[in-house]
């Protein structure tokens, strides 16, 4: 196996994409129920088309560049069976930048289509990898800012070409908010291995900050920058401490990566043989490596999903086990380590698939405008979303706030808009509001246990 990975055959690239499609286009004839958040970015994007503004008509963290991307999905009328074919393209795509760097700038030995396999590999250890996300959208162009990274620590003279990395980076922040900290790692990845000077390093802030006042521009002229920047700061540089069940099920579902990744990282460490641009990319990974455990703290929820910025560092990693290793027995025991791990863990989610996946909807209704006061998504399977309230645990605070006029207004500012047919209110939140607006709430009564119709 490892002798037909590491051959440079076009033939074996092209088997590799042909099996992961066929691989990927089983899954999805699965039909399997969505992930919660996997429903949630298809709402976003039919919101959207509604004409809803997000961050203000629409109350949730995920990217703008990203929400608009769900939003083209929903215009072409392109269902969630295409969900993991999408995924797979994405991924392939940074395969691709993955190993195209690697061999360009010389980083290892040949090796073949090994690093475009483990990448593929390693993106392919979890069922919550098998769907775009904000993340791996984002994480394209991560990669794209570490191939111009690797580009100008190889030459003697880093050149103006710094200012891509900066759009690069600020690209990858509008598709996935907690990205923001890794305009670190490129300015310390080249002020530590680079010739960059002061102007070169304001190049590189340039473009970062010229993507960011744009989609500032934009978020202007729709009137909803105030709640763009609040969701950016809270998303970006507001830090939390992730639980303990939550750090153990991320070692599960990323232990074969990690464990390679770390593994990999020792033998480097303890090899003194490696060439000059290849310690220069390796320090940058450690970088990388950093930043990531940073930007841990700023991640909505310490999901597989959620941290896939981890995978591509881990993966170079593990490329030096396959060069480093002088026996062939142990390379090709690697391959097959590798993928008995990731099948291993693919087994482990399968057997917990329904505690992740979007539940069955309870309610008897069919084709209505519904407003859920609650997490309860898989209510607007059958029924059309009415109000912001997509993202429960950014909504949930105003209804814990009822004592501030500030809430109050935006509460009513909310329900002036449009008047749902049904309200779910599984959390009793709508019997809080009765005092507090009574010009609207009067409009409803109640027809089964925390379900409100409006009256005719």
């Amino acid at each position: 196996m490892f002798q037909f990975l590491s051959s440079k055959s076009s033939f074996t690239f092209i088997l590799l994409l042909i099996g992961g499609s066929l691989g990927i286009l089983g899954y999805a004839q699965l039909n399997l129920a969505p992930f919660a958040w996997e429903f949630k970015n298809f709402l976003i994007g039919q919101n959207l088309n509604h004409g809803f503004r997000l961050y203000q008509d629409i109350r949730d963290n995920t990217g703008p560049l990203t929400a608009n991307f769900f939003q083209l999905l929903d215009f072409f009328s392109i269902s969630l069976f295409w969900n993991a074919p999408i995924a797979f393209a994405i991924v392939v795509f940074q395969a691709y930048v993955f190993q195209y760097t690697i061999r360009r700038f010389d980083l290892m030995p040949p090796m073949g289509n090994l690093p475009f396999f483990i990448y593929l590999a390693f993106f392919h250890s979890s069922f919550e990898l098998f769907i775009p996300s904000g993340a791996i959208l984002g994480l394209s162009f991560l990669l794209l800012a570490w191939r111009e990274i690797i580009a100008q620590q190889s030459t003697l003279l880093v050149n103006d070409r710094v200012f891509l990395i900066g759009v690069y980076i600020g690209i990858a922040c509008l598709c996935y908010l907690s990205y923001s900290l890794f305009i670190f790692w490129a300015i310390l990845s080249l002020l530590f291995y680079s010739s960059i000077n002061i102007r070169q390093i304001l190049l590189l802030v340039i473009g970062f900050l010229m993507i960011l006042i744009a989609a500032g521009l934009v978020f202007s002229y729709h009137g909803n920058l105030a709640n763009f920047l609040e969701v950016y700061q809270t998303s970006s540089f507001r830090f939390q401490v992730p639980s303990l069940v939550d750090i153990q099920a991320l070692a599960i579902s990323m232990g074969p990566s990690l464990v390679l990744g770390i593994i990999g990282l020792f033998r480097v460490i303890q090899n003194n043989k490696i060439r000059s641009n290849a310690q220069k990319a390796q320090q940058t990974n450690l970088i990388w490596v950093f930043i990531s455990c940073i930007t841990l703290f700023t991640v909505p929820a310490l999901r597989v999903i959620h941290v896939v910025f981890l995978l591509p560092s881990l993966a170079y990693f593990t490329l030096n086990i396959g060069y480093l290793f002088k026996v062939y027995w142990k390379k090709e025991l690697l391959i097959w380590t590798l993928l008995g791990s990731i099948g291993w863990s693919l087994q482990s989610e399968w057997k917990n698939q329904d505690v992740q996946r979007l539940g069955k909807a309870q309610l008897p209704l069919r084709n209505e405008k519904l407003m859920v006061l609650g997490p309860q998504l898989q209510e607007y399977q059958y029924n059309q979303m009415v109000g912001p309230f997509l993202n429960w645990e950014l909504s949930k605070s105003l209804f814990t706030e009822l004592d501030q006029y500030k809430t109050i207004v935006i509460l009513h500012d909310y329900f002036s808009r449009e008047s749902p047919s049904y309200i779910y209110d599984p959390e009793q939140n709508f019997v809080k509001m009765i005092p507090l607006l009574p010009n609207w709430t009067k409009n409803y009564q109640l027809v089964a246990p925390n379900l409100y119709q409006r009256k005719n």
